[in-house]
This record gives C-alpha cells, sequence and structure tokens, in this order.
C-alpha cells in the first residue's frame, strides 16, 4: 500500500526525534531495524524499535512501583527499557532477547542501571512466574505467538498484565480466551501532531489470571 507522502515525512521527523531521545537516554541510536537468523527456526520477527510516543499512549496506564516486576519479551535493542528509565520506573526492568547481535547492544548500555537486566535467550525458555507485567511489540510470528500463549498459560500460577502493541494480525487469537479479559483495544497511528506509524498499527491491553 502507498504511503501518503506528508504522512512519511512526519514520520521521518517523529524517527528523529526518537533518535534524539535514544542519545539522551542511552548514548546511541536504537532505531535502525535488525533481520533475525531466527525467523525459520524459532518464528522470531526482525528487531524493530517501538516509538516513543506509542509508548506514552500504550503504556499509559502503566503507574510502575518497586514491586512491579516488568519484561520486554523480544526487547531488541531496548527501546521500551530506554522509555521505562527515561520515567525513573522504580521497578524490576527485564529484556528478553533471543538475537545475540541485538541482545548485544541492550546490554551494552543498560549495564550501568542496577534495575535492568537483559537476557539473551528464547523466550519460550523463560519462566514468567517472575514477573507481573509483559509487553510485546511483535516479537513472533502469528502461530508462534499462538504456541507462546499456550505455553504461557500452561505454566503460570499467578495473574499478569500484557501490553501487545501491533497486536493487529495475532490480537484476536486472545478473544475470549479463557482467563484473558481484555482492557483496551486501539488504533494508534498519530500523536502529539505526528504520524509515528507509516500506516495505522493496533495495540491491546490484557489481564490474565490462571484457571487453577
Amino acid at each position: 500500500m502507498a504511503v501518503n507522502p506528508f504522512v512519511a515525512l512526519s514520520n521521518r521527523i517523529s524517527c528523529r526525534k526518537d533518535i534524539r531521545q535514544d542519545i539522551k537516554i542511552c548514548g546511541k541510536e536504537l532505531g535502525v531495524f535488525v533481520p533475525t537468523p531466527f525467523a525459520k527456526s524459532h518464528g522470531a520477527t526482525g528487531s524493530q524499535s517501538v516509538p516513543y510516543s506509542g509508548l506514552e499512549v500504550v503504556l499509559s496506564d502503566f503507574n510502575p512501583t518497586s514491586e512491579d516486576s516488568f519484561i520486554d519479551i523480544g526487547c531488541g535493542k531496548g527501546r521500551v527499557i530506554a522509555y521505562l528509565l527515561s520515567k525513573n520506573a522504580p521497578c524490576k526492568i527485564t529484556g528478553v532477547e533471543i538475537n545475540p547481535q541485538v541482545a548485544y547492544v541492550a546490554r551494552s548500555w543498560t549495564s550501568r542501571f542496577s534495575n535492568v537486566e537483559i537476557i539473551e535467550k528464547d523466550a519460550f525458555r523463560l519462566d514468567y512466574n517472575a514477573f507481573n507485567v509483559l509487553f510485546m511489540y511483535r516479537p513472533m510470528e502469528t502461530d508462534t505467538f499462538k504456541d507462546f500463549i499456550e505455553n504461557l498459560e500452561n505454566h503460570l500460577t499467578h495473574s499478569i498484565r500484557l501490553y501487545y502493541y501491533a497486536d493487529g494480525q495475532s490480537g484476536y487469537f486472545l478473544n475470549e480466551r479463557p482467563g484473558w479479559i481484555l482492557v483496551k483495544r486501539e488504533d494508534i497511528y498519530k500523536v502529539k501532531g505526528y504520524y509515528i506509524h507509516k500506516v495505522p498499527q493496533r495495540y491491546s491491553v490484557w489481564t490474565y489470571t490462571p484457571m487453577l
């Protein structure tokens, strides 16, 4: 689909604003797309950073405390982590990333923060009972997402909250699924006067309570 030239220009301006924010927080740019070598073997998607102003919208109801434990599943180079640090989030913040190339970048700039941990690992091999807030920026293809959710349901022993950004292809899988409650689902395209995506994206916020 062709992108409106005005939208494309606005999006470029938004991206430049994100780069300035990256450098201010992290000392380096995080937004360059990195293809993944784990597409066929693990159903992973490439590393693409979420816009800061998009995070302002998607995480608008997240008011972290020191009791919270937040994980970005498929954290890439750490843009979501950078956003939380810019807000002085007092919670434990974890990023899990399967691609060593981008996990290295995330670890290189987050190592000075005592409440941040980057785990280089397949997201399926992590125990999510250590977390109560999960974030995903479409880190995996649809079939893999379905498998991930089923794996999550089989192992969780407590309630969690899930922020799922760019859920348009696979978010439907959670609809009317036992234990899952939809808190909010909206399209996101233009924020604070700038088009932050070239085409509209959708995000959803969920709670899940295990059917024990």
